[in-house]
């Protein structure tokens, strides 16, 4: 199987694109489902249809969906979400306000997201290719399998443990519901869940993720920030997709400003993305939507190229062994050492970068090893362990 993820800044058109990728699979007559887990959903309008929670085939070979995030968080989190409003409720909080309280920021996305897990383990398609929410929200997502996969070995089952000690006289005392082993299984198996989906989306085989730009600044800059936060968690971005260029046709005044900035700006994706491929298509002059337009563009986009192709693939994070020990290599690209900070407890090691932070469980074999050194120079993060003499 082959999953495509489509990110970017609001706006910059990963829904057109990520549909014109998936119809060209589709042509090659591959299985190919394209499936929405941006909120707010749009792929029906570029198909001029109504499509819905289940995969609908709309074309030959080509089935698309709009996931249901309420329908899918009353699935993955509902028992969970009933333990909270009964513990906000028990505190005093209006019904209504501990609802909200039982939903976090960002859950409707990951768990519309987790249906790539669902369907990697059936098999049914060949090509999925995922027309995400906007960066933003995609990075808090795609960080919460690392989080709760850090949740799952360390807290999970002391709190178990402690369950299991205390349940007895605990409801008795308590001014609260105490949970029941059911609500700790939930939470094991929903944890174990998004373990298994940061293995299918760090699979440098089987999963990429494509960054979308328009050839502006701010948008750049927010590519930049995603781009080290895929590499910090270990994602594979392998191309970069320019949209919405202005083509050389275009000879207007009014213009002309705007064509110096966007052939500035290329060469500013240019020199900061390089090795990685750039795929470019030109603006067009009417809205893309039907399935012509949308294979027009796609054609203009891969010139021939296989749309499904991991087109770049490279480990962001390496171990080699070395004369008294073991190094880890973290590619960061856009960081700055300043910006760093690095610490090791045991087999956990925490790395720091700016706003992000990454909890990384070690190898076992490295978990009688400690960081004897650490440098940074041009984009690697290099951690050397040895073990104490």
């Amino acid at each position: 199987m082959r999953i495509i993820l489509f990110t970017g800044k609001g706006g910059v058109g990963k829904t057109t694109l990520s549909a014109a990728t998936a119809l060209l699979a589709a042509r090659q007559g591959k299985k190919t489902l394209l499936i929405s887990t941006d909120a707010a959903h749009s792929l029906g309008d570029i198909f001029n249809l109504s499509l819905g929670n289940q995969p609908q085939e709309i074309l030959p070979n080509l089935f698309a969906q709009e996931v249901d995030a309420l329908q899918q968080l009353e699935k993955k989190w509902g028992e969970i979400q009933e333990y909270l409003k009964a513990f906000f409720t028990s505190q005093g909080i209006d019904s209504i306000e501990a609802e909200e309280l039982s939903i976090f920021p960002g859950m409707e996305e990951l768990f519309s997201l987790m249906e790539i897990r669902t369907y990697d383990q059936s098999g049914e398609f060949e090509v999925i290719v995922v027309d995400c929410a906007p960066t933003g929200d995609t990075l808090r997502l795609l960080s919460a399998p690392e989080i709760t996969q850090w949740y799952l070995k360390h807290i999970f089952p002391i709190q178990r443990t402690a369950a299991k000690a205390v349940r007895p006289v605990a409801n008795r005392f308590l001014p609260f519901p105490f949970p029941e082993d059911s609500l700790f299984e939930a939470i094991k198996n929903l944890t174990l869940q998004l373990a298994e989906m940061k293995n299918i989306l760090a699979d440098l085989k089987k999963t990429s993720i494509r960054l979308v730009v328009n050839p502006e600044k701010m948008v750049i800059k927010e590519a930049q920030r995603a781009f080290t936060f895929f590499h910090l968690f270990g994602y594979n971005v392998d191309a970069i997709l320019v949209n919405r260029m202005l083509p050389p046709a275009v000879t207007d005044s009014y213009f002309h400003f705007w064509k110096l900035k966007q052939e500035e700006n290329i060469r500013l994706i240019e020199e900061c993305f390089s090795p990685l491929p750039l795929f470019k298509v030109k603006l067009f002059d009417q809205e893309i939507i039907g399935v012509d337009l949308l294979e027009k563009l796609g054609r203009m986009l891969y010139q021939g190229k296989d749309p499904t192709k991991i087109f770049y693939a490279r480990s962001p994070i390496k171990i080699n062994k070395t004369e008294v020990g073991f190094e880890m290599i973290v590619e960061l690209p856009f960081v700055k050492k300043e910006t760093l900070d690095l610490s090791q407890n045991g087999e956990e090691l925490t790395i720091r970068v700016g706003q992000f932070k990454r909890n990384i469980i070690l190898p076992h074999f490295l978990s009688h090893y400690n960081i004897e050194e650490a440098s940074f120079e041009k984009n690697k993060l290099r951690i050397k362990f040895s073990l104490d003499s």
